[in-house]
This record gives structure tokens, sequence and C-alpha cells, in this order.
């Protein structure tokens, strides 16, 4: 016993199996010139091929196998750390490019401008050039490779005096340390009026005698010796009244 379908039930059940899929071989063609009765075989036959073309059609558009292209993903915004950059410079002098360093700084403190230089080292010759800023109230470093800079402004590091200042008159001081190599670090203050020597003192070990100019101090060495500032104990300067004494403390 065989089962016919007529031309129009053919088509319609062509439609409703593949009413979301687009045919490349048009259904017309599917059914075209079909005489008025035909055995089931030959229905399947044709189901059969409109099977190969939809399969063939979608292997060929990247459906499947090996050329198939998955769908790429849109591109994801590009991730920022949120630090500001790095400070910049196109001077060619030492004042200058610590002006440039120290800029961004400066504007966010309210200031336009460092205060007065008081020392302009040069703690490993062509390599660590150390510049030292203050005035009464506050102070900056600004350390100098051939390649960049770094300013700390109102700084000292290896003590625990977070904001220092820098009253005429009294003995005062600030110290720190380079973050990196190499490794170079710097005790720093002012003096009362007269003052003729100023030492430094550590513990267990020999004192040094700092550098003194126009009411101020600076001590800076590299190496195990800056490591040595981290433990000064205290400064101790010489006056045509006596010697006075400021203890040292580190947190």
């Amino acid at each position: 016993m065989t089962l016919e379908l007529d031309d129009e039930r053919l088509a319609d059940l062509i439609r409703r199996a593949h009413r979301d899929t687009h045919l490349a071989v048009p259904l017309s063609r599917i059914t075209r010139g079909r005489p008025a009765r035909r055995p089931l075989p030959l229905v399947l036959a044709a189901a059969a091929l409109v099977a190969v073309v939809l399969l063939s059609t979608w292997w060929l558009t990247g459906g499947g196998g090996p050329h198939a292209q998955p769908a790429l993903p849109s591109a994801a915004p590009t991730p920022t750390s949120g630090k500001p950059p790095r400070p910049s410079s196109d001077a060619v002098d030492p004042l200058g490019r610590c002006a440039d360093y120290a800029a961004a700084d400066l504007a966010a403190d309210g200031r336009d401008a460092l205060p007065p230089l008081r020392f302009q080292l040069e703690v490993v010759p062509g390599e660590l050039t150390l510049l030292l800023y203050a005035e009464d109230r506050w102070g900056a470093a600004c350390w100098l490779t051939p390649q960049q800079g770094y300013v700390d402004v109102n700084g000292s590091s290896l003590t625990t005096e977070m904001n220092p200042s820098y009253p005429p008159g009294r003995l005062s001081n600030s110290s720190a340390a380079y973050a990196t190599d190499p490794r170079a670090a710097y005790t720093f203050g002012r003096v009362p009026t007269g003052t003729t020597r100023v030492e430094v003192h550590f513990p267990g070990g020999p004192k040094v005698v700092a550098q003194l100019r126009d009411g101020w101090y600076v001590y800076a060495a590299t190496g195990a010796d800056a490591d040595r500032i981290a433990e000064i104990t205290k400064i101790v300067v010489s006056t045509a009244d006596g010697q006075q004494t400021l203890p040292i403390e580190h947190g």
C-alpha cells in the first residue's frame, strides 16, 4: 500500500517544516511539473533532496565544518589603571627639570613654584643628583637621573616627622631615601643663627659632619652609609652659646 499526497499538500508540508529557513532551491522548482498523483517513495526522495540542499547551504555559508567562523565578541575597552601620567620634562638644566617634575604635585597643593634652593649635590656623579628646596613652612627634595626625575614635596620618610617645617632660628630636620637604585639618602634642616658646626650621630658608630651653608645643613650618602641615615639618633649643632641637640625619632 502506498500513501499519496497531492501537490498542495506536499507544498504545505515543506513550507511548515522549513518556514524559518531560506531555501537555496525555490519551492516552485520542487513542485513544478509534478503529476497529479505520486507514490510515497517519490515524495520521500523529494524531501531528501530538500534536506541535502539545506545542509549544503548551511555548511558552505559557515554554519559548520572546519571553515566555520564563530562570531567575534565586540572589542572590550582597554582597562586603565586610573593613575595620572608620569611627569616629564623637556628642560636640560637641573632646576628646570625639577620645576617640571614638581608641577603637578605643587598644583595639587595650591602652590605655583618650589621654595628657594638650598643645596644641589652630585650624590652619584653622572647618575644621581639631589636638589633640596626649603623655606619656613615646607620643603621639597628633587632626585634626578639622566633619564627621569622624582620630587618629594614636604616629606621625611625616614623619621616620624610627617610634615617637616623649618622655622627661623631653630634646629630642624627631615630625612628621606631615594626609592630605587642607586641606594641613597639624606638628612637636612635649618640651624640657629651663629651655628658653626653640625654633627649627625648614629647608634654605636662614629658621627659625621654635615655640610653647612647659609643657615642650612645636609648630609647625603649612598650604599651602606645611606642605610645608616635611617638610624640617626640626633643632630648636634655648635654655636657661640654652646651646643644644641635635636633628637631624631624613627617610625
